[in-house]
């Protein structure tokens, strides 16, 4: 991967109906987030759709999920274009998205998991982070998956380097760019920054 500034990776941290998102840029030992945004793509009766489905009969259920599927990885495109628009505004290209995963689960059918709280809960994770990954492949951007909680230990591997000073980077990568910088920011920019340390020339 071309590693100047005017080119990007973009790296999301996806809710229940909004995403945090940076597009972070430069060399993999020190890049930096040229900008970052909330991107909210789901309002109303589009949130916790799992949640919804479980009070209906299977086949409305199943029209639902398909409808509000639909209806908020269209709102997660818009968004993504309108960032995408503003970044090429200033002269930085993006081509790769990287997208958290959650834990893998068995399958289940739909019946089945609206049948227990806590899988519905984890359904409504997977649901939102595909329709983010769907959205952004939707764009013709290539999409990578790596599991949330895997971020930290590939990141350092790839790197070279161990926890307290990958915590280290971050917090100065923060402090340059100025608050906010939380959580979901940090963890943006690590799946962002995998693709860069894994793809270094």
């Amino acid at each position: 991967m071309d590693d100047s500034p005017s080119m990007a990776v973009l790296g999301f941290r996806p809710h229940t109906y909004w995403t945090a998102a940076v597009a972070l840029a430069g060399h993999p030992d020190a890049p930096r987030v040229v900008a970052r945004r909330r991107i909210v793509f789901a309002a109303g009766l589009e949130r916790f759709v799992y949640h919804q489905a479980a009070a209906l009969e299977p086949a409305k259920a199943h029209a639902l999920i398909a409808e509000v599927r639909a209806a908020t990885q269209a709102n997660a495109a818009r968004e993504v274009v309108r960032f995408i628009a503003d970044l090429r505004r200033d002269g930085v290209e993006v081509r790769v998205a990287v997208v958290p995963g959650g834990p893998a689960r068995p399958s289940r059918s739909l019946e089945d998991i609206l049948r227990a709280h806590a899988r519905i809960h984890a359904a409504e994770g997977d649901f939102y982070r595909d329709v983010v990954a769907s959205a952004c492949a939707g764009l013709e951007l290539e999409v990578r998956r790596v599991g949330e909680h895997d971020l930290p230990g590939l990141l350092g591997e790839a790197l070279r380097i161990d926890g307290p000073t990958l915590e280290a980077r971050l917090k100065a990568m923060g402090a340059a760019l100025g608050p906010p910088w939380n959580e979901d920011h940090r963890l943006a920019t690590q799946a962002a920054w995998i693709q860069l340390a894994t793809t270094r020339p």
